[in-house]
């Protein structure tokens, strides 16, 4: 399942001496007048087409194109004749560089947009933003002796863990027997309240052992109220929102209220990270940069620890893959070549995505926030800075 872990370690597959070959293909059945073979072909067709066009045999060597052209028919027959679709997934992603031995598969369960491309490094932006409008959380179901544990990614739960322990229901007596009464009252309390502490291990286990970035519990109010303070004080500060309903509902009900709950702390979450970021920038000594050139120089100096962008957001640039630098075209020495080792500059037509791929190489967080945020009036681009 696609996380940060993984698109990070993607990020670092570059190669100085051969190309990497990334894919995207939209394999929603949903989709009418959209067949995914007729959009491979084509692709495949336009890619043929540019390893022999001369500006590409310029500045590429003979084999590296070579190398292309076997990950381009690799890919051919792993999607014609060993590719196969499952329900949940509706999106497909290859990396290729068979000089390199290197190839990777991702299925994904939401629709991406039709590419293929080749250079130095992988095209990661959309499963960047993938991960960013679908993040990973759990949910919690609890009732008085039962708990069902969900892990939700890319909107797919998978179960996580199912409980029940030991119960004892509640009696009435009347007359002499309201001490024997109250006595079943406290022994079922307390039953309740191991059972309750059962549930709050086993989600702090889920939580440090998982890469997971929020918690939604749901049950009946009451049961929320006896829950929540037994979970982990760091635990309970990830909690975005609580859901009324039975451990025993469908999951399309589960996954459906959840989703909502998910959805409005995404919203929250943009809105508030741009205020800080806003608010860091104007303040004397803040850490918060924005706009294009500010960032990608910080981003060149190691300071950023959160990469804010806009979904979709594009701008040319240039790439040195000698010494990593990513620079807007203004930035270039003259003679179109890198300001700091001087070999020909790589030009690219979205240097965003480059400077996205940098960020995951060191390590930082990534934030792809909504076109319509306040962050477009920003340059459509910042970061919250480590130092």
């Amino acid at each position: 399942m696609l996380n940060h872990k993984m698109i990070e370690r993607l990020a670092k597959m570059v190669s100085k001496d051969y190309l990497i070959t990334s894919f995207y293909l939209n394999v929603d059945r949903s989709q009418k007048n959209h067949d995914p073979k007729i959009v491979l072909k084509d692709l495949l067709k336009e890619k043929r087409a540019a390893l022999n066009d001369p500006k590409n045999k310029e500045r590429y060597t003979r084999d590296q194109l070579i190398a292309v052209e076997e990950d381009l028919n690799k890919i051919e027959h792993y999607v014609l004749h060993e590719f196969v679709h499952k329900d949940l997934h509706n999106g497909l992603a290859i990396f290729s560089s068979s000089r390199a031995k290197f190839w990777e598969v991702i299925s994904l369960v939401h629709p991406v947009t039709d590419y293929l491309g080749f250079d130095y490094d992988t095209y990661i932006r959309p499963l960047s933003e993938v991960a960013s409008e679908y993040g990973r959380y759990a949910v919690v179901l609890v009732d008085s002796k039962k708990a069902k544990i969900f892990d939700v990614r890319q909107g797919f739960a998978n179960s996580h863990l199912a409980i029940e322990d030991e119960s004892q229901p509640k009696v009435k007596f009347g007359g002499q027997d309201g001490l024997q009464e109250r006595n079943i009252d406290r022994q079922h309390d307390e039953l309740v309240l191991k059972h309750l502490k059962h549930v709050a291990e086993e989600t702090n286990k889920l939580f440090t052992q998982n890469e997971i970035q929020w918690l939604i519990i749901g049950g009946r109010q009451q049961i929320i109220g006896q829950f929540e303070p037994l979970l982990a004080h760091p635990l309970r500060k990830q909690i975005i929102g609580h859901m009324v309903v039975e451990p025993d509902a469908s999951l399309n009900d589960i996954l459906k209220k959840s989703a909502e709950v998910s959805r409005a702390a995404r919203d929250t979450h943009e809105t508030d990270l741009i205020a800080k970021l806003k608010n860091e920038a104007h303040a004397k000594g803040g850490k918060g940069i924005f706009g294009l050139q500010p960032t990608l120089q910080s981003l060149r100096r190691g300071g950023i620890h959160t990469l804010i962008v806009t979904k979709g957001f594009q701008s040319p640039g240039f790439v040195c893959h000698k010494c990593y630098f990513v620079g807007t075209p203004e930035e270039k020495n003259n003679g179109n070549q890198c300001p700091i080792c001087a070999i020909d500059a790589h030009d690219v037509p979205d240097i965003v995505e480059e400077a996205i791929t940098f960020a995951y190489m060191q390590g930082c967080v990534v934030e792809n926030v909504s076109q319509n945020s306040r962050l477009k009036l920003m340059g459509n681009i910042g970061a919250l800075l480590r130092y």
